[in-house]
């Protein structure tokens, strides 16, 4: 043991150190390279998960977002034209307004360096995702309500319009009794309101429309058959008028020529008066009739004649008889 120490010097000391400092140093220096190369491997690692997940992101905001967009730019945007008065309830149409005003949040992206950019990235793709989810949700809900208020309304007016119509058709059926020229028209007409009266108190708006346009149609069809018949009935008495009119200028015309063929056979005479003078008729001589022999004559004694009926007073009978005048 003492020789091997006498052996040992300071030098082989010193080269026994240096050994092991460079051994030493150089388990180090591999050790350290070995972390360097492990960090890196876990920052790569790192920032692929990143990436993927900022990816990930994107495509789920992509597919909120185009969903949102639709909604917004069809459905929505058709109900937001629907007005308060067209629906029972104008509240639903305040809150879809409101709601189709919405600003979108600014777009973020993955176009970024860095785990801790891509990461920020990320979170806000997730918080815009999540505005499109929700307001795609109120969105539709409100476009809904308006829908179903405008619905409810127009079922409502449907219903009065086919009500109103029905009660014309009605009326118009009483009223043309016998007035129509086709009264085949009218039957149609009463058929169809026993067919719409059936469904004037349903949900079907389609059908109820097309029943008030057919019924419309219908009465105009009626209102053109008793035009029709009016027309005709005047024409007809224009006609009987005009053939009275005729008959009674015919009879006219030929009492008028009756009359005249009636002067032309007989001629009235005529009437005048002349004064004329007639002179007296000469006297007509009547012979004497043979008197009766004279009856002694009677004294006088007062009393009257005494024969030929023509008295004679003291001798002043004349046997003469008195010639008479006889006028011709």
């Amino acid at each position: 043991m003492h020789d091997d120490m006498k052996n040992t010097t300071p030098d082989s000391h010193k080269k026994k150190r240096i050994v092991i400092g460079v051994s030493a140093l150089l388990v180090a220096i591999l050790a350290a390279g070995g972390a360097v190369a492990i960090y890196q491997h876990s920052v790569s690692a790192q920032l692929v998960e990143a990436k993927e997940a900022c990816a990930q992101a994107s495509e789920t905001l992509r597919v909120a977002r185009n969903k949102y967009d639709t909604l917004h730019d069809r459905d929505a945007a058709e109900a937001v034209k629907i007005t308060g008065k067209q629906v029972e309830d104008g509240d639903t149409v305040t809150v879809l307004a409101a709601a189709y005003k919405e600003t979108v949040p600014d777009l973020a992206a993955c176009n970024v360096d860095g785990v801790d950019g891509l990461r920020e990235a990320t979170a806000q793709i997730d918080k815009d995702a999540a505005w499109y989810d929700t307001h795609t949700a109120s969105l539709s809900k409100a476009v809904a309500a308006v829908n179903e208020s405008h619905d409810a309304k127009t079922l409502t007016n449907t219903k009065d319009a086919l009500s109103k119509q029905l009660k014309a058709a009605e009326a118009k059926y009483k009223t043309t009794d016998g007035k129509v020229q086709d009264d085949k028209t009218r039957k149609d007409l009463k058929t169809l309101i026993d067919k719409a009266s059936k469904i004037k108190d349903g949900t079907d708006v389609k059908a109820m429309n097309s029943q008030a346009k057919q019924l419309k149609d219908l009465m105009g069809k009626v209102d053109a058959s008793v035009k029709a018949k009016t027309d005709a009935d005047r024409k007809a008495a224009e006609e009987q008028a005009q053939r009275e009119a005729e008959a009674a200028a015919a009879a006219a015309q030929a009492q008028v020529q009756a009359n005249s063929q009636a002067q032309q056979s007989y001629t009235a005479p005529q009437q005048s008066y002349t004064p004329t003078y007639t002179a007296p008729a000469a006297p007509q001589y009547t012979a004497p009739q043979q008197a009766a022999p004279a009856q002694p004559a009677k004294p006088n004694t007062g009393s009257g004649p005494v024969s030929g009926g023509h008295g004679c007073n003291e001798g002043n009978c004349s046997s003469t008889p008195d010639l008479g005048y006889i006028p011709r």
